[in-house]
C-alpha cells in the first residue's frame, strides 16, 4: 500500500465500533499481531517513518486504552472507526471528549487522536483537497477574501 492508500482510507467509508465489547475484541486482535503498525499521533506534526516496534505498539495500546476508558465512562463506545471489522488495516481513534459536532456545524473538522494503519501516514493537512481547505475559512474571511 502507498501513501495514496492511506489518504483514501482516511477519507473513505469506515465502520464505527459502538460497544466496548467490540473495542475489546479489536484491541485483542491488535495485541495478537503487534508488528507492522504505524501509529500517527495527531497531537504533533511528526509522521512515523517506520512501523512502531512491537513492544512500543503494545505499550501504546495499553496507554491508549487507559486514556479512552478514563475519558469515556459510558457503556457505549462510538469513537473508533475502522475499514474492516474482521481484518482491519486502518483505524481512526478519536478523543471521546473532542469529537466535534455531529451536525457538522464546526468550520474545522476534528482530526482523530490517533490513526493506526498498515500504511505510512501523511500529514492531516495534506489529506483535504485544496477546495476544502479554502472552504474551512471563516465566513468573514471568505466574504472579504482574507
Amino acid at each position: 500500500m502507498t501513501a495514496a492508500s492511506y489518504e483514501a482510507l482516511y477519507g473513505g467509508h469506515l465502520k464505527g465500533l459502538l460497544q466496548w465489547r467490540q473495542f475489546d475484541d479489536l484491541w485483542a486482535r491488535l495485541r495478537e499481531e503487534p508488528e507492522g503498525w504505524f501509529v500517527r499521533d495527531f497531537s504533533d506534526r511528526s509522521i512515523p517513518e517506520h512501523p512502531t516496534p512491537a513492544a512500543e505498539f503494545l505499550a501504546f495500546l495499553d496507554e491508549a486504552e487507559a486514556f479512552l476508558r478514563r475519558r469515556h465512562r459510558e457503556d457505549y463506545c462510538g469513537f473508533i472507526y475502522l475499514d474492516d471489522t474482521g481484518n482491519p488495516t486502518f483505524i481512526k481513534v478519536f478523543d471521546p471528549r473532542k469529537m466535534g459536532s455531529s451536525c457538522s456545524c464546526s468550520t474545522e473538522p476534528v482530526p482523530p487522536r490517533w490513526t493506526i494503519s498498515r500504511t505510512r501516514p501523511v500529514l492531516a493537512a495534506d489529506l483535504a483537497p485544496p477546495q476544502e481547505k479554502e472552504e474551512r475559512k471563516g465566513i468573514l474571511a471568505r466574504l472579504f477574501g482574507s
